[in-house]
């Protein structure tokens, strides 16, 4: 599991396939899981108040988790989350070096940046990670939608 603090009050979690021993087809084991933990992380990640919780799920690779606080006035040492299941979305991986995804299928281009869907090269992606980043949900479409088809 990886969880990064991207802003303030926005967090974004990555959780590795294996980790999730339900079904990534049923949206209330995914959500019952997503729960599990952040209330696990929730000392550790100083978390309280409203927070909406999206699930990117990829079966091939596993869940990708944007939250972010919505409220936190009236929430005294209390957390509430809205959790929403996107499943199935696709992962892409974004770098400006074309060489790492050449061989790999549905790549596109936009602004100096490719992208390449991971769904069956993503072990492979995993040791090029530090070229580049994962790109999933809002962001995805909407770079996608503008991006050239190589």
């Amino acid at each position: 599991m990886n969880i990064k603090l991207t802003s303030k009050d926005t967090y974004k979690f990555y959780i590795n396939k294996l980790l999730f021993k339900g079904d990534l087809n049923d949206k209330e084991q995914i959500i019952d899981f997503v729960k599990q933990i952040i209330l696990k992380k929730r000392k550790s990640l100083n978390l309280r108040g409203f927070y909406k919780v999206l699930v990117y799920v990829n079966k091939e690779i596993g869940l990708f988790i944007d939250m972010t606080k919505l409220e936190d006035s009236s929430y005294f040492n209390n957390l509430d989350l809205r959790v929403i299941v996107n499943n199935p979305s696709d992962i892409y991986f974004e770098t400006e070096d074309y060489f790492l995804i050449k061989n790999y299928q549905d790549i596109r281009y936009l602004d100096g940046k490719f992208y390449a869907l991971i769904d069956d090269f993503y072990d492979e992606i995993l040791e090029k990670i530090e070229f580049g980043r994962f790109i999933y949900g809002e962001v995805a479409i909407n770079i996608l939608a503008k991006a050239t088809i190589l």
